[in-house]
């Protein structure tokens, strides 16, 4: 049986145990930022403030008979939330969350929906469960709406290996966050050091036949040297579907972060994001494609009302519906990955193209890798 102190720090996300994952040291969260709007389709809004916890009852007096306001300029009733912030996981293993709602609610943890409760109704509950890291941050959005009369709007959870009997608790402020520490990274697994490959085993010599003599055992022939070609790092541009020409070697930890001024750019307008690498022939983002993105990330949040398409193009090399279906899984790992960011997916879509937009000529191999790329265009 835990302790009183014991579940009390877990509750507040401030113990700790250790995993594989690297992550930095944890400060205390202080809620999620909650963006209140008259109607409930998210028509108006009027209302942008940090609530430390989704624990609300709005429906005060007797038998229910009076409805309060959330907050100034947003009414008792038709009004819709939408709340979006990071989950700090104190502890690893399978977690119980839980929303209570009058009338709809819906969840979503780490990019992935996991609650959908999005009709009228009396306060209903419903549960999911989840396998959580300790130390990771996820992406939380939580949608909600009201239509009349009574109101609830409650999101809690479990720790895992506590009581199952135990009611689920709304998610303390402290495990809560709208802005995520500069210094975190997103459930970055340390990876363990490759053990080194055990020489392969000699066989020993089969034993001489019966009435024949030994043969004397030759030593072996010692194999020429071989001399290790230092390695190149490979590094392939965004959308690429052929094996790129030879070039100088790129390090990944040279290469700038630096984004165009999005905030100066009129509707429709596409720009090319640079610095963007993928596996080749894959949508597997590469480490030196993150400061880029990190930027990208950071002027969404300075930028709250911009909405962006991810597109993703390739040249015209290889089968055109496979060079389809990579650009659109590479826009899709990077819209992707600013969710996990904490921008609001409903800010980003993502679109495959294919070898249909080239901007340069694919007859040209010197031209043909410009043709791989993603763009953010402006919605």
């Amino acid at each position: 049986m835990l302790s009183s102190c014991l579940l009390r720090k877990l509750l507040t996300g401030c113990f700790c145990l250790g995993t594989g994952l690297a992550w930095a040291q944890h400060q205390t969260g202080t809620g999620l930022r909650g963006q209140y709007y008259a109607g409930k389709q998210f028509e108006k809004l009027v209302l942008t403030r940090t609530d430390g916890a989704i624990d609300f009852n709005w429906t005060v007096g007797p038998g229910g008979s009076h409805f309060v306001s959330p907050g100034p300029g947003v009414p008792g009733e038709y009004f819709s939330v939408r709340w979006a912030g990071h989950v700090y996981a104190p502890v690893t293993g399978v977690y119980t969350f839980q929303i209570a709602t009058d009338d709809g609610m819906r969840v979503w943890i780490g990019g992935k929906k996991v609650l959908d409760s999005w009709h009228d109704q009396p306060v209903t509950r419903s549960t999911t469960h989840l396998k959580m890291k300790a130390g990771g941050y996820y992406a939380l959005r939580v949608e909600y709406y009201q239509s009349d009369r009574d109101s609830r709007a409650l999101l809690a959870w479990q720790l895992p290996d506590l009581n199952t009997f135990t009611d689920p608790v709304p998610i303390p402020t402290a495990n809560l966050y709208s802005t995520l520490p500069a210094t975190v990274l997103l459930l970055v697994e340390a990876t363990p050091p490759k053990p080194k490959a055990a020489a392969a085993p000699v066989a020993a010599a089969p034993p001489p036949a019966p009435g024949r003599p030994k043969q004397p055992v030759r030593p072996p022939t010692s194999p020429a040297p071989v001399v290790a070609a230092k390695p190149r790092p490979a590094l392939v541009p965004a959308a690429t579907n052929a094996v790129p020409a030879k070039a100088a070697p790129v390090h990944a930890d040279t290469l700038p972060a630096e984004l165009p001024d999005l905030t100066a750019l009129s509707k429709g307008a596409a720009v090319t994001l640079p610095n963007l690498y993928f596996t080749q022939s894959t949508a597997a983002l590469l480490p030196s494609s993150r400061p880029i993105l990190n930027a990208l990330a950071r002027t969404l949040r300075e930028q709250p009302a911009m909405r962006l398409e991810i597109a993703g193009h390739t040249d015209n090399v290889g089968e055109a519906a496979l060079n389809l279906r990579l650009s659109e899984q590479r826009a899709r790992v990077v819209r992707q990955y600013l969710v996990q960011q904490g921008i609001d997916s409903v800010r980003l879509t993502a679109h495959g193209y294919g070898s249909t937009k080239p901007i340069a000529d694919n007859r040209d191999p010197q031209q043909r890798p410009r043709n791989r790329r993603v763009e953010v265009v402006v919605q």
